[in-house]
């Protein structure tokens, strides 16, 4: 009986031996760092909010007509950006913005480029490049 015991124990705690430890991601800056150039001249012409449930938890959606270097693209990210929630809201007008990651299979299609635009006061959206219009 002990023997029993002693074994259901051993088997018991085994799962616990090779445990992970959670490490959580460094969360990405709401504020633009003083030494990071944004080179991309954007100019936001329309500005619509949806709600997106295609993973299965619903956030909103910003969607942001735009054109980038003389292309008319829809910009998507995400509306509560910050873990405060302070709303990332950028108003129609001109904007700077620095490529953050480009496609490897075809970088000249414009579709999923990614990045991050500057607000004017000083915070910054992430967003990435899902629709192109004519």
């Amino acid at each position: 009986m002990k023997r029993a015991i002693i074994a259901l124990f051993l088997f018991a705690c085994l799962p616990l031996l090779y445990g992970q430890k959670t490490r959580y991601g460094q969360e990405p800056p709401m504020t633009a760092k003083p030494a990071v150039d944004y080179t991309v001249k954007v100019h936001i012409s329309g500005i619509r909010t949806r709600r997106d449930c295609s993973s299965g938890a619903c956030f909103n959606a910003l969607h942001a007509d735009a054109v980038i270097d003389q292309r008319k693209l829809e910009l998507t990210g995400s509306f509560l950006y910050d873990p405060k929630h302070v709303q990332v809201d950028p108003v129609p007008g001109d904007y700077m913005a620095r490529p953050l990651k480009v496609p490897k299979k075809d970088p000249s299609a414009r579709l999923y480029y990614e990045y991050e635009l500057l607000l004017t006061d000083r915070h910054v959206w992430r967003c990435a490049v899902t629709g192109i219009f004519e």
